[in-house]
């Protein structure tokens, strides 16, 4: 069992690694376009940024399969709460309806001069929803506010050009771009391989049944409580669109694919990356082979049940959640959210498994 949990191990040390160059790879081209768009605010150089924003999502979405047990990550000091903190309370940053001069940007006397130090520092500072970086602190900067039932937020241009305090949210949003090239590039440092004393040589050098849980445990969660119930089972019972994961740009279907799809290459042992490259190798599936050889049908069955009903959930995912149960938009949603739940719950029994019979 030993020698399965360390060839388990070693192959989802290449694919963290992989996926997170993927994402530090878009998160740059995201700063690009942005840059661009600051220097030259219109309809074409916005509409350039919000597609890199949202191809930036795909790799970064399918890396929170490895969250959860205390990496680089998530632990102590890491940096997921500035790269993806959510649900926000958008008037820390900037205006909302209601309120023009709120938030970081329009509060000049309070904050003379915005860095990407003073972002660092201030998200999270007065609580979980305080958040002033990351990924959704851009896509609020790009897409404002959604009052849209059919479509996402329509954040004028003008608010770039000749808005009150345009330049100083132009400097808000580069220092976000920058603050998030950063933090990618620390999580790609700390997965490299052949790097002594980084997180990756640590990981490998544990106990293999000791890291494989981890392994096991993060996508455990991921499935479990966290994206079927954080992100879908909560906005599915309050239909509340402040509970939808991407609310400004309509694009939480997105996440909800992309998070399932990071479950199964953990599963599976594979990623494929945006080169067009395979990193493929013995995945937590090979556990299910070896403790419940009876039963991989069944898991392999459960995890392409998850992939299929994830993709049905129709956008935009705020009128998705709305009306009565029997409507197609719930329907979806809750068997997505049952299936999800279905393999953390196999996920432990493997857990279990494991844990009785870890062998020599």
């Amino acid at each position: 069992m030993a020698d399965t949990c360390r060839d388990i191990v070693r192959q989802y040390g290449k694919i963290v690694h992989a996926t997170y160059s993927d994402s530090l790879s878009e998160a740059e081209r995201l700063e690009k376009a942005l840059q661009a768009f600051v220097a030259d605010p219109t309809e074409e150089t916005l509409a350039a940024a919000k597609t890199e924003w949202v191809d930036a999502r795909h790799p970064y979405l399918q890396s929170e399969a490895f969250r959860f047990y205390a990496g680089p990550i998530d632990d102590e000091d890491g940096p997921e709460p500035m790269i993806n903190g959510w649900p926000m309370d958008e008037f820390y940053i900037d205006y909302v309806e209601g309120s023009s001069e709120s938030g970081i940007i329009n509060e000049t006397s309070v904050f003379p001069e915005i860095t990407k130090e003073l972002i660092a520092t201030m998200n999270e500072k007065a609580g979980e929803t305080a958040i002033t970086s990351g990924f959704h602190a851009i896509e609020f900067l790009l897409w404002g506010q959604d009052h849209n039932d059919d479509g996402p937020g329509d954040r004028p241009v003008s608010d770039y050009v000749d808005g009150p305090n345009a330049e100083r949210r132009g400097t808000y949003l580069l220092a976000c771009a920058d603050l998030l090239t950063d933090h990618l590039e620390g999580l790609v440092a700390e997965w490299a391989p052949d790097q002594p004393g980084n997180f990756r040589a640590e990981f490998e050098a544990k106990p293999p049944v000791a890291a494989a849980r981890e392994i096991l445990y993060g996508i455990h969660t991921l499935s479990g409580k966290e994206l079927a119930g954080e992100r879908l089972l909560v906005a599915w019972d309050t239909q509340a669109q402040e509970d939808e994961h991407s609310c400004f740009s309509d694009m939480t279907h997105l996440d909800v694919q992309c998070d399932a799809q990071g479950i199964a290459n953990v599963y599976r042992g594979s990623y494929r990356k945006l080169d067009g490259g395979n990193v493929t190798g013995p995945g937590i599936r090979a556990l299910v082979r070896t403790l419940l050889p009876d039963r991989l049908e069944e898991f392999d069955g459960k995890v392409a049940e998850m992939l299929r009903n994830v993709k049905v959930i129709p956008a935009p995912f705020d009128q998705a959640i709305l009306g009565d149960d029997e409507s197609l938009g719930r329907q979806s949603i809750f068997s997505a959210v049952i299936s999800l739940e279905d393999f953390a719950a196999m996920l432990s029994e493997l857990d279990r498994e494991l844990v009785r019979r870890p062998g020599p």
